[in-house]
């Protein structure tokens, strides 16, 4: 088909004349238009959105490993804080508070220094407590003063009986608000207590107080009684400063529920003191049960038909037994060993106050004996209880 023809079909340009010369079209630009421009369009915005999301992302992971940090943090911490939440127990007078004095001094960032100052009343009324505790023994048991002229010091000492109950150190920092503020200042205790020392030192000197020391047993007598009217001087110094070994000694009776933070090893560990009170807790991870071996000859405060060691032992079954330490390990501390030995050097038989028991009266014999009675209490064999012979001073 001759395309110059005027024949044939088709939609194109008409041909032209022979010999005319092609048209000349001006060149305008025109927009662009078809697949490859719209794909290269999209493909900027899709860079621009994923620049933006990539960023997005960056900032949604730093603050999600934040989030994992925190967590992971908390958990550490409450891992460490419940896994080391003890509770301390045990009857009056068996070391728990010493303890924790103990631990303050080596693991407490600032040891006994907050308490020192506040002690120095303690040790004083501790000092008149002892002094009294004895006299009264002797009278008591109506022997008479080894020096005569004593006996105008054994009044006023015995007239300590009423004015020391009004005093009340329940806790270091805090006073009965029962009492009157006058009788608990701390310097009308340090004037009382200072007014007495003629007479604390003129009886702790009378060969009968010293006898009543050595041989009595009925006396409710603190243990630190010897420690401090053996210090009276330095203790009576108006520059006084209660030591280490002084705040270990003195006696506070403990009413309220205190709890105290110590960090070992990295661990914190929470340990709450409830006194003598009968407390129940749940979730503890141990109870340290404090007992004083040194007590085996000792009739209860109130109840003087009463051993203090059977007592602990009662207490010891029903709480090892109790249903919310099913799974809780137990601590045992056989405390006052101490006291304890000394007592048997003197002579103090065992088997008078625990007729079942039938081997030597030394430590050796006598303690697995009491180990072994503690433990006997635990209906629970495989019940894990960790046993410890202890001299808390």
């Amino acid at each position: 088909m001759d395309l110059n023809s005027g024949t044939g079909t088709g939609t194109g340009t008409p041909p032209l004349p022979a010999g005319a010369n092609s048209p000349k079209i001006a060149s305008t630009p025109q927009p662009a238009t078809g697949t490859h421009a719209a794909s290269a369009g999209q493909q900027a915005q899709l860079n621009t959105n994923n620049a933006a999301s990539r960023s997005e992302q960056k900032k949604a992971k730093a603050v999600s490993d934040a989030i994992d940090r925190s967590l992971r943090a908390d958990r550490d911490r409450m891992q460490k804080e419940r896994g080391a939440k003890l509770l301390i127990l045990g009857p009056s007078e068996t070391g728990k508070t010493t303890v924790l004095k103990q631990l303050k001094l080596m693991y407490g960032r600032k040891g006994l220094d907050a308490e020192r100052q506040t002690y120095k009343r303690v040790v004083h009324l501790n000092a008149m407590k002892a002094i009294q505790s004895l006299s009264y023994g002797l009278q008591r048991a109506n022997i008479p003063l080894e020096h005569p002229q004593n006996i105008m010091h054994l009044e006023t000492v015995m007239r300590l009986e009423t004015t020391l109950k009004r005093y009340s150190i329940t806790s270091i920092g805090f006073t009965n608000p029962a009492i009157p503020r006058k009788i608990t200042d701390a310097k009308a205790e340090t004037d009382l207590f200072l007014e007495m020392v003629p007479a604390i030192k003129a009886l702790w000197a009378d060969g009968s107080i010293q006898e009543m020391y050595r041989t009595g047993t009925n006396l409710n007598l603190q243990d630190s009684a010897k420690y401090f009217l053996e210090s009276i001087d330095r203790i009576a110094d108006t520059n006084y400063v209660p030591t280490d070994d002084d705040i270990l000694q003195a006696r506070v009776r403990t009413l309220a529920v205190s709890e105290h933070l110590f960090n070992i090893d990295n661990v914190t560990y929470r340990i709450f003191d409830v006194g003598g009170q009968r407390s129940l807790r749940k979730y503890w991870a141990a109870i340290i049960f404090m007992v004083a071996l040194s007590a085996y000859d000792q009739p209860c405060e109130d109840d003087e038909r009463l051993n203090r060691l059977e007592e602990c032992m009662v207490l010891f079954n029903s709480i090892a037994n109790h249903k919310l330490f099913e799974t809780t390990s137990f601590l045992l501390f056989l405390n006052k060993i101490d006291i304890f030995q000394r007592k048997l050097e003197l002579g103090s038989l065992v088997r008078t106050y625990f007729p079942d028991y039938t081997g030597p009266n030394d430590y050796a014999h006598t303690t697995p004996y009491f180990q072994q009675r503690f433990l006997q209490q635990c209906k629970d064999t495989a019940k894990q209880v960790y046993t410890h012979f202890t001299h808390a001073t």
